[in-house]
């Protein structure tokens, strides 16, 4: 049951490709904002807190972000971006900062895309930690200046925080891997 449906989609993707005749800018930039929700689901946490690691499956990071595009052709762009981002349990907020590339699959409007953003924390943790950002994703139009997109995201970041647990142990938080998705909209 689940091959039948992964070679309908794959079969759909060069009809969407080719149904689409509204060409994208040439190059220039635009503004993308996101939402963001992430479900981790590797805490790299020391093997003494147990206590703490059963908890992290409840666990969410969810966040915001604002991200200026420099299209240098209708495929590729350079990208820049900051936002907020807090994981829900153990509480930390941080400010991602980050930059990469955009690569769009065809020069339309609607058009699959990818993206690969590298950066690192700043905000109310202990030392400025990696953050990597892989997405793929597909945007299509809203309005006539307007793109919407939905994208599903992995993301590995090392998040440097310390804590003090109910019986005076310290716990520090590093390694965190997550998958989850991205809605956003982009101005250009």
């Amino acid at each position: 049951m689940d091959l039948k449906w992964f070679f309908k989609i794959i079969l759909l993707i060069p009809i969407i490709v080719h149904s689409q005749n509204r060409e994208f800018k040439d190059r220039g930039i635009s503004v993308e904002a996101s939402t963001l929700i992430l479900f981790p689901y590797d805490f790299r946490i020391p093997s003494e807190h147990n206590e703490i690691s059963e908890t992290s499956t409840k666990s969410k990071i969810l966040g915001t972000s604002i991200h200026l595009d420099y299209y240098i052709s209708k495929h590729f762009a350079f990208r820049a971006g900051s936002g907020y981002e807090f994981i829900n349990q153990p509480k930390i907020d941080y400010i991602p900062v980050t930059g990469g590339i955009k690569w769009v699959l065809n020069d339309t409007k609607e058009s699959l895309s990818t993206s690969f953003d590298l950066g690192g924390h700043l905000g109310q943790v202990e030392k400025f930690g990696v953050l990597m950002r892989i997405g793929v994703g597909y945007r299509f139009v809203i309005l006539k200046k307007v793109l919407g997109s939905f994208e599903l995201c992995y993301s590995h970041q090392n998040l440097y925080k310390t804590f003090i647990n109910q019986s005076n142990q310290k716990v520090d938080y590093h390694n965190i891997e997550s998958a989850g998705f991205k809605l956003g909209i982009e101005i250009y």
